[in-house]
């Protein structure tokens, strides 16, 4: 059984091992990324995947393996000119599992103007980006950002359907891996962020973070 103790110490753990991964990015050498990005992932989905052995709830199972992709997107990235694609596409799977999460105790659409609205978002971002997209990119993205959107929408949607704090957590964490993907595509083929690490990892983490941690009690349907 997970005590209350335990259950902080591992968030304490993944938070100091998030900070550990964007200070990592600020190194010169590889090792540390290699490292700690990997492990503060790790320690995330230790999160959900605790929360599943305890509660045994579809919603954190679908959780735990969405951060197991994002786990290998993790690593993928490290490599963006070799593997970008093919982190995209592990990222992609995460949001399939997270959609699935937010949609087991509520309708999709949870909120028609919610889902358009961040679609609109998510257009707009694209038609900035479409001039300077490689051709080979251009369908992979436009693919990648209306499932994000679909995502995210859902999480807000749903949290507003329901009123509960676990769920306004994922949807936070929703907006925020918007936000940090935002800041990434803008950064990798607009013009380059300064710290960039610390913008695009930061809302990333906590992302991850409070999605996962919205796991901790179960919902209604499981």
């Amino acid at each position: 059984m997970l005590t209350p103790s335990t259950g902080s110490r591992i968030r304490i753990l993944a938070l100091i091992g998030s900070a550990s991964a964007i200070a990592a990015h600020f190194q010169e050498r590889l090792w540390p990324v290699l490292l700690f990005k990997p492990l503060a992932t790790i320690l995330i989905f230790t999160i959900a995947f605790t929360s599943w052995r305890v509660h045994k709830s579809a919603y954190a199972l679908a959780i735990s393996i969405g951060l197991a992709f994002s786990l290998l997107g993790d690593v993928l990235l490290i490599w963006p000119a070799q593997y970008f694609v093919a982190g995209l596409a592990a990222f992609l799977l995460t949001h399939v599992c997270y959609f699935y999460a937010f949609k087991r105790d509520v309708r999709f659409p949870a909120r028609w103007w919610v889902w358009l609205v961040y679609l609109a978002m998510a257009a707009g971002l694209y038609l900035v980006l479409n001039p300077h997209l490689p051709m080979s990119l251009k369908l992979p993205v436009a693919v990648y950002a209306i499932a994000l959107a679909t995502m995210a929408s859902q999480a807000m949607g749903r949290a507003i359907l329901l009123s509960k704090s676990e769920a306004s957590l994922a949807a936070i964490g929703a907006l925020l891996f918007m936000l940090s993907d935002t800041l990434l595509a803008l950064h990798r083929f607009h013009s380059p962020l300064p710290y960039s690490p610390l913008l695009i990892l930061t809302p990333y983490f906590l992302a991850q973070f409070c999605i996962a941690w919205s796991t901790r009690t179960p919902p209604a349907v499981n």
